[in-house]
């Protein structure tokens, strides 16, 4: 079977979205975009930083501690992480050919 060809673009930003999504696994993060566990992780040794972000979404709203803007600054973050996770995915489906949907806003 012949191996994938990744570009370095595609594999640093998996590896950021690792280091940005707190909670995921490695495996879940290799399911998603679709490639090899262990490819995942020798990408991870490769470009990363071996830093995990500590992103808290599952704060709640009314929480005494949490002031409107910081609940303001944590929900930026989430967007940027989503977009990330998106544009990724984009990316990755370009090394998966298949049928697409007609409405497939990819």
């Amino acid at each position: 079977m012949p191996s994938k060809t990744y570009s370095e673009e595609l594999k640093r930003d998996a590896v950021a979205l690792y280091e940005n999504s707190t909670g995921a696994s490695i495996q879940t993060i290799a399911n998603d975009l679709g490639v090899n566990r262990n490819t995942l992780q020798n990408w991870l040794k490769k470009y990363g930083t071996g830093a995990r972000t500590n992103i808290t979404t599952t704060e709640s709203p009314s929480s005494t501690s949490v002031t409107e803007a910081e609940r303001i600054r944590q929900l930026e973050r989430e967007v940027s992480r989503l977009r990330e996770e998106r544009d990724i995915l984009r990316k990755a489906a370009k090394y998966f050919p298949g049928k697409r949907r007609d409405f497939d806003p990819l």
